[in-house]
């Protein structure tokens, strides 16, 4: 199933939403932005990005919902925000991280890889100008923690470790095939559900320094995964990642050193910063 989408243009907002959004852009465009600092909201992020769940007005419903059918729909807001002031001059080049963050998705769910569903991304532009914020907001996947909060827990089972590790292989292989590099693949931008959604329990998220180039090449695949820190997992990964294609696993080497070129890139970042 294709998922399809609309662009809209109220004044100073601009943006993207399903459809079904349509009758309530008024709402989305105007009054949102006051309305959501009334209400009760879980944080999952606070700076520079501000990620939280809530739901909203029940009077707005979405087809095909993985909710609890209570009233008002349970979504997660990204608000994006500048991480300096050197980040919001640079900022306007780079385009908006909402609308990317979006069309991305899109992109991947129309490609069958697992991420939430995007429901509508807005910018407010100012004096003519690429806006202080924009704001993105996805269907919750009820009850989802972190693939990093999941890998510490003592409960996980190794048949279990193993079968995760296989979908988790597949989510970037599938990702990585429909053109698409992650530019933050952390083990911490992955959603596992506690039962499987649609028949899929890993959900990729934080898509907004995301990149469309239609073929990714091996070595930035390679790239991308060396941020994943699956230490003594990686080689159960690699394997399923490799899937059908034996000759990819030559490669291993410069995988191996793009991880370790990482670890030595965030040690001495760290200790730059006074974190020993």
């Amino acid at each position: 199933m294709l998922h399809n989408y609309t662009t809209f243009q109220r004044g100073p907002v601009g943006g993207i939403c399903i459809p079904e959004l349509d009758p309530h852009l008024d709402f989305f465009c105007g009054a949102f932005e006051e309305w959501v600092t009334g209400q009760p909201t879980r944080i999952f992020l606070e700076r520079p990005n501000r990620v939280a769940g809530l739901r909203l007005p029940p009077s707005i419903r979405v087809s095909e919902s993985v909710s609890d059918r209570t009233p008002g729909l349970p979504v997660v807001l990204k608000q994006f925000g500048w991480r300096s002031f050197f980040h919001r001059l640079v900022r306007p080049l780079a385009g908006s991280k909402a609308l990317r963050s979006f069309r991305t998705a899109i992109i991947l769910r129309n490609s069958g890889v697992a991420t939430p569903r995007p429901l509508i991304a807005w910018d407010r532009k100012r004096n003519g100008t690429v806006p202080p914020a924009g704001y993105y907001i996805t269907e919750e996947i009820p009850d989802a923690i972190t693939l990093r909060q999941l890998l510490k827990s003592t409960d996980l089972i190794r048949a279990e470790k193993k079968d995760l590790l296989t979908e988790l292989a597949r989510l970037v292989r599938g990702m990585h095939d429909a053109g698409i590099l992650h530019r933050d693949l952390t083990i911490g931008n992955f959603l596992v559900a506690p039962k499987p959604v649609d028949g899929k329990r890993i959900f990729i998220i934080d898509l907004s320094r995301s990149l469309h180039l239609g073929r990714v090449p091996l070595p930035l695949r390679f790239m991308d995964m060396a941020r994943m820190k699956l230490f003594d997992l990686w080689p159960e990964f690699f394997q399923a990642y490799c899937a059908g294609r034996p000759d990819w696993k030559t490669w291993r080497p410069l995988l191996n050193f793009l991880i370790g070129l990482r670890r030595w890139r965030m040690d001495l970042w760290k200790k730059l910063k006074g974190r020993q």
